[in-house]
C-alpha cells in the first residue's frame, strides 16, 4: 500500500491528457511556461508508487503506474534509462546492492530482475497470482523476496534457475516484507493484521506481533533493534525486536500510514500518509519532529539519501519531491527558457493549445536533442509512421502498426480514444471531446515543431 518552494522531482499529471501508459502509445505532451520554476525529474505518466535510492546517493529508481521503472541521475535530475517489462502498474522497486542489478514487482504479478542501464528486464524471477505489493533484497544480494495479494511470500535466488520458495502463513494479502540484518530471517505483514517472522531455510514462520488491523509497511532500524510499523489505523508503532513488545504507539497522521523510511544513522524516521502528510519522527522516543506537506493525495513511498539530509517522497499525484530536512522545504530551482515551447505572439489558438498541454511534460520533448521521456520525442512526428523512433521501447501493437501520424490520426486519437486508433494497445481510454480543443492542440503542435525545426537548422548552420 503504499508547501515550501523549490525543486520538485515530479510528474505533474492532470486529469485529462497525460495519465496514459506511455510505453504503449506515443502521446503528445510538452512543457508550457510556468512560475515559480521547478527542477523536475519528468518521466512517469501518472502516479509513482515507489522510490529506491542507490547506496552512493547518485541515482534513484522509481516505479510508476505507467508500467515503467525509471533510473535517474539525481544530481542532473535526468532520466538515465526508461525500463519497460511489466504489463501493469509497477508496485515496488529496489537496488540489488553492489551488483549493478535491480528488482521490481508489479500488478501483473511478475517480479523482474534488471541490469541497471538496460531498458528490458533480464528475466522473470517468479510470479504471484495477483498484485506484487513489495519486494526485498537480502543484505548479501543473493535472495529476492516478494509479497503478494495472493497471500504468499515468494523467494528466488538472483543467480541460477532454482524454483522459488513459497511461504504460506498469512490469511490474506501480504503488504510488506523485509530481511533482517543478518539475512537469515524475514519479516512480513499484511491485511490479516499480523507480523510474521520467517526462517526461509525451514520455510517456517512464527507470530511476531498481532496488530488486529491491516499493516501497510515495515521498516527495520540499522541496528536491528527496532521495528517500525505503519498501519491503517493512522498509528505508527515501534516494536523492540528482541522482546517483541510494543515500545511506542504514536499518532501524527490524519489517515492510514502508507510508507516508512529510517535515516542511515538510525536516529530518525519518516512516514507518509494517505492525506499527503509526511511526518518526521525521533526513533529513540517517538517524538514528532516536523510535518511536511506538499503532496495532494496518498504518499506511497519515502526514501532518504545516504547522508540522511534529504528525503525523497512520491505518491498518487505523480510528484517525486525532494526535501531538505533541516529547513523542511523542497530543494532547488528550476526550468530555463530552453524548456519553454514556442507560442507565436498574439496567436490565441496556439496559446490555448499550449495550455491544454500544460500538465503533460512527463510524456515527450519537442526538440531533436530533447531525447525520450516516458514517451518518444515528438520532433518530426508529422508524417512519421507510428512506432518508429529509434531507441524507444514501443508496444507490439505500435511496432506493427502502419498508421502515419498526421492531423487526422492525432485528432482521432483524442476524439475516439487509443483503442479505436491502434487496436490492441493497453493504454487507458483518454479523450479530448471538444473539436475546438483538438484544433487548438494540433495548431500549437504544428507551430511549436516548426519553430523547433527552424532552430535546429540554424544551429546546424552555425
Amino acid at each position: 500500500m503504499r508547501r515550501g518552494n523549490g525543486s520538485t522531482l515530479r510528474s505533474e499529471t492532470g486529469t485529462s491528457l497525460c495519465r496514459l501508459v506511455p510505453v504503449l502509445l506515443a502521446l503528445l505532451c510538452i512543457l508550457p511556461p510556468r512560475s515559480p520554476a521547478y527542477a523536475e525529474l519528468v518521466g512517469h505518466g501518472g502516479p509513482v508508487h515507489a522510490i529506491a535510492v542507490s547506496d552512493d546517493g547518485e541515482t534513484a529508481l522509481t516505479a510508476g503506474f505507467d508500467y515503467s521503472v525509471i533510473h535517474w541521475d539525481l544530481a542532473a535530475e535526468k532520466a538515465l534509462t526508461l525500463m519497460y517489462g511489466h504489463d501493469a502498474a509497477v508496485g515496488d522497486v529496489a537496488f540489488v546492492r553492489q551488483t549493478g542489478l535491480a528488482v521490481s514487482g508489479g500488478n501483473d504479478g511478475a517480479v523482474y530482475l534488471w541490469r541497471i542501464g538496460e531498458a528490458e528486464p533480464l528475466r522473470v524471477l517468479h510470479r504471484h497470482d495477483g498484485n506484487v505489493s513489495a519486494v526485498a533484497v537480502s543484505p548479501d544480494g543473493n535472495l529476492i523476496a516478494s509479497a503478494g495479494f495472493d497471500g504468499m511470500v515468494r523467494i528466488s535466488q538472483v543467480a541460477g534457475d532454482a524454483a522459488p520458495m513459497v511461504l504460506k502463513g498469512h490469511a490474506g494479502p501480504v503488504n510488506a516484507i523485509l530481511f533482517t540484518g543478518d539475512g537469515e530471517r524475514l519479516l512480513s505483514a499484511g491485511y490479516d493484521g499480523t507480523i510474521r517472522l520467517w526462517t526461509p531455510a525451514t520455510q517456517v514462520s512464527e507470530l511476531f506481533a498481532e496488530i488486529g488491523l491491516p499493516v501497510n509497511r515495515l521498516s527495520l532500524s540499522p541496528d536491528g533493534k527496532t521495528l517500525v510499523v505503519a498501519g491503517t489505523d493512522e498509528a505508527v508503532r515501534l516494536f523492540d525486536t528482541e522482546s517483541r513488545e510494543e515500545r511506542r504507539f504514536m499518532l501524527g497522521h490524519e489517515a492510514p500510514v502508507l510508507s516508512i523510511a529510517i535515516t542511515p544513522d538510525g536516529k530518525r524516521f519518516a512516514t507518509g500518509g494517505a492525506r499527503g502528510q509526511i511526518v518526521f519522527w525521533s526513533l529513540a522516543d517517538g517524538r514528532p519532529l516536523k510535518t511536511l506537506r506538499g503532496h495532494k493525495g496518498p504518499v506511497w513511498s519515502v526514501a532518504f539519501t545516504p547522508g540522511g539530509g534529504q528525503l525523497l517522497s512520491a505518491g498518487r499525484d505523480g510528484r517525486v519531491i525532494r526535501w531538505d530536512l533541516e529547513t523542511g522545504l523542497q530543494v532547488g530551482d528550476g526550468h530555463t527558457e530552453a524548456d519553454t515551447p514556442y507560442v507565436p505572439p498574439g496567436d490565441a489558438l496556439a496559446a490555448r493549445g499550449a495550455k491544454l498541454f500544460g500538465t503533460c511534460a512527463v510524456c515527450h520533448t519537442l526538440t531533436p536533442d530533447g531525447g525520450h521521456r516516458a514517451g518518444p520525442t515528438l520532433y518530426g512526428v508529422f508524417g512519421r509512421r507510428v512506432g518508429t523512433v529509434a531507441g524507444y521501447p514501443y508496444s507490439k501493437a505500435l511496432r506493427e502498426s502502419d498508421i502515419i501520424w498526421n492531423e487526422q490520426t492525432i485528432g482521432a486519437l483524442f476524439e475516439k480514444g487509443p483503442q479505436h486508433v491502434v487496436p490492441g494497445t493497453k493504454m487507458p481510454l483518454q479523450r479530448l471531446r471538444s473539436s475546438e480543443d483538438r484544433r487548438a492542440l494540433l495548431h500549437f503542435l504544428r507551430q511549436a515543431l516548426a519553430f523547433a525545426e527552424r532552430q535546429a537548422g540554424q544551429n546546424k548552420g552555425e
